[in-house]
């Protein structure tokens, strides 16, 4: 628990920091001599960082599911920037693009900026099925278009989980799409929201890049991923000699000692037995108390913590999160703020969801510190907050 009496069923935005990664890295910050030299110097100083810096990498690239280190790991300063530099080296080779239309904003708003620098550059989304996941059955002919409109190869990035419903990509259809495809394909894998809930082994995806974000698993904010399989280029944001060439400027080694000392505690087995019982308590106990409520993406596969949860009924947004926030709940409606206007989900409305409905969902996502008493304190809260409304509103 963050903050005294209040319930944190919000671990898709942030993971906060761990008990064990905070004490783990306190002791290392005492031993000042661990933390002076940059790892790219030749002296003594600078090769124990470099070491420091290489069992990291090794702890997190077991923790991916890439023991045998058949990928390279590119340091970023966030999960945002790992998913744009894998756009970028997209556009800058010359392919078409292909994202989905649920793609997290670190993605999908990129792309009206790449055609802006670039107006030659080719394009396409991937819808969403009503069930949340990637229509996969369209991809043939989106990568069709491409060939057509002069593209050689494409590159394509869709979450592997999505992050506001938890709704898994098909990897193996997807596998299947991907080796008939009329044109060269290069596949990125959001997986932001898979690590450290589920089972992974990265090298036998067909994934070349795939990113992720340390406060997903308990680490500090600041430290991103990219895992790009052995010899896949990548064009750099800012040029330098770091990171096998693929990023500028001095690692932060504390963040990614931060970040090996979260992987190497993940155990996706027990998380998704835990957390699978709180969803599946939460989602059962609040059909039975609230009426009306819709459960987003629950026929599908999904990461084992998240449930989207949406309200019929009501045509104008009630205030979900911030009534939860006053009963002491830390959940998320996942939509975007602008100009004090809050807005419907655009992956909800991707699923085909009317703007009402999607306006009155509230993700929750829970985490290891949760308890039964959450979920039963949550749907309580819940049903108290839709009584009250729809005797407000009829």
């Amino acid at each position: 628990m963050w903050q005294k009496n209040v319930r944190y069923l919000d671990y898709n935005a942030s993971a906060g920091i761990a008990g064990r990664v905070r004490n783990k890295l306190i002791d290392a910050l005492k031993n000042g001599e661990d933390w002076i030299a940059n790892p790219s110097s030749r002296h003594r100083a600078g090769q124990k960082e470099a070491r420091f810096l290489f069992d990291s990498a090794r702890v997190i690239s077991g923790a991916l599911g890439d023991p045998g280190a058949s990928g390279d790991l590119v340091f970023t300063s966030s999960g945002t920037e790992a998913n744009q530099t894998v756009l970028r080296t997209f556009a800058r080779s010359g392919m078409a693009i292909v994202t989905g239309a649920g793609e997290h904003p670190a993605s999908h708003d990129l792309i009206p900026v790449l055609k802006r620098e670039d107006p030659s550059l080719r394009a396409f989304t991937l819808p969403l099925l009503p069930s949340g996941a990637h229509d996969l059955e369209r991809l043939p002919s989106l990568l069709r278009e491409a060939k057509a409109s002069g593209a050689e190869s494409a590159g394509i990035s869709l979450f592997w989980a999505n992050n506001e419903t938890g709704v898994l990509t098909d990897l193996e259809l997807l596998s299947r799409v991907l080796a008939d495809s009329p044109v060269e394909t290069t596949l990125h894998l959001d997986g932001a929201q898979v690590w450290g809930k589920t089972g992974m082994n990265l090298a036998r995806t067909p994934a070349h890049f795939a990113t992720f974000s340390s406060h997903k698993i308990g680490a500090p904010a600041g430290t991103g991923i990219i895992w790009k399989r052995k010899n896949t280029p990548i064009h750099p944001l800012i040029t330098g000699s770091q990171n096998h060439g693929a990023r500028g400027g001095t690692p932060d080694l504390i963040g990614i000692r931060a970040t090996a000392f979260a992987a190497e505690d993940l155990n996706p087995p027990e998380f998704a037995e835990k957390t699978a019982a709180l969803r599946d308590r939460l989602e059962q106990r609040l059909a039975e108390a609230v009426p009306g409520a819709v459960f987003f993406g629950a026929g599908s596969p999904r990461v084992p913590n998240t449930s989207r949860i949406g309200f019929s009924g009501f045509d104008s947004y009630q205030d979900w999160v911030e009534l939860l926030d006053l009963k002491g709940f830390a959940v998320s409606h996942g939509s975007a703020c602008k100009a004090a206007i809050v807005e419907p989900s655009r992956v909800l409305l991707a699923m085909g969801i009317s703007r009402e409905l999607a306006l009155n969902s509230i993700r929750v996502s829970f985490g290891p510190s949760n308890t039964q008493d959450d979920v039963d304190a949550l749907v309580e809260a819940l049903r108290e907050i839709h009584s009250a409304k729809r005797r407000t509103t009829t």
